[in-house]
């Protein structure tokens, strides 16, 4: 266990009671003061999280609210609701599929390591589990400050961004068929690091980042995602396999080629888990970076079945 959690008192302001937090991490603590009800919003947007980006969490049941009377009437009610808000926050910061998201590291102390893990990972290019889980929220705002994202997408805006100059690139190679699905294999292609990655994917995964992308208000500017067959599968054609790699592939770099999709949350969240979870297969000479679709050097689909994250989240 990461973190150790511990409500150790309250105070009341203005009629309203605040509960005394204290997180201990390995290397450090934090205090803060939370009332109930700044818990319980938080709460609803893990449930969101949840369902928004398919983690599939068992997450635990949020303290009740009391059927008769005012907790803060009772001191005795207070210390009892402080308890068991103390072991709901010990489940949820010790569950590290949520440490993506920045409303859960606000509530996480600082980790003394940071700068020299982050320091590593820009040296050797390494993203493993260890480092980067605790580290996601800067790594987010690092991926962001790259990206220049400083403004929101006007209407006016053309569909690709003047001045922006992709950085990832994704390359369909193999498949095998599983069940009742289509695993694709697929390489990334990071042309800021020069660096591949090689991960696996699904149809059904995409088009629910594809969803991801529409709920965040980006459905004018996104290219149409391949459509699914009205008659039989394309599990039984491997023409029409091979045909849906292709389109999919193109969907891919296009959506990538776009700045403002390439900085929103579901696609930093994509790019993320591709490089906590997949190896990173091999380093490539600068001079020879690939160039749009053709220098697509193996880049491939995405999923390692299933990842249960990521998401909220954003990367380097």
């Amino acid at each position: 266990m990461k973190y150790l959690v511990t409500i150790s008192g309250f105070e009341t302001r203005n009629d309203v009671i605040f509960y005394k937090i204290t997180v201990n991490g390995l290397h450090n603590s934090k205090v803060i003061y939370k009332r109930y009800s700044d818990l319980r919003a938080l709460n609803e947007q893990l449930i969101q999280k949840n369902h928004e980006f398919k983690l599939k969490l068992n997450l635990p049941k949020f303290p009740k609210k009391k059927l008769f009377g005012r907790t803060k009437h009772s001191e005795t009610d207070i210390v009892t609701r402080g308890l068991e808000l103390q072991q709901y926050l010990e489940i949820i910061l010790n569950t590290s599929m949520l440490w993506t998201f920045s409303f859960i590291r606000d509530l996480q102390p600082l980790n003394e390591a940071f700068e020299e893990s982050i320091n590593q990972l820009c040296t050797n290019h390494q993203y493993t589990k260890d480092v980067c889980w605790p580290q996601m929220q800067e790594l987010k705002q690092q991926y962001l400050q790259r990206h220049d994202v400083s403004s929101s997408p006007s209407k006016s805006q053309s569909k690709k961004t003047n001045g922006y100059k992709q950085r990832y690139y994704f390359k369909f190679e193999e498949y095998v068929k599983q069940q009742d699905y289509v695993l694709y294999s697929v390489t990334l292609t990071d042309q800021k690091k020069n660096i591949k990655y090689q991960f696996n994917t699904r149809y059904s995964k995409l088009k629910d980042y594809h969803s991801l992308l529409e709920n965040k208000q980006f459905k004018n500017q996104l290219p149409p995602f391949p459509k699914r067959k009205l008659i039989g599968q394309t599990f039984d054609n491997p023409d029409e396999i091979h045909e849906r790699q292709n389109q999919l592939e193109t969907y891919l770099n296009e959506i990538f080629s776009i700045k403002e999709l390439v900085s929103s949350e579901p696609l930093v969240y994509f790019i993320i888990r591709i490089k906590l979870e997949s190896k990173a297969i091999q380093e490539f000479d600068q001079h020879h970076r690939c160039s749009r679709y053709s220098q697509q050097v193996n880049c491939s689909s995405l999923e390692k079945e299933p990842f249960e994250i990521p998401k909220n989240i954003q990367s380097c």
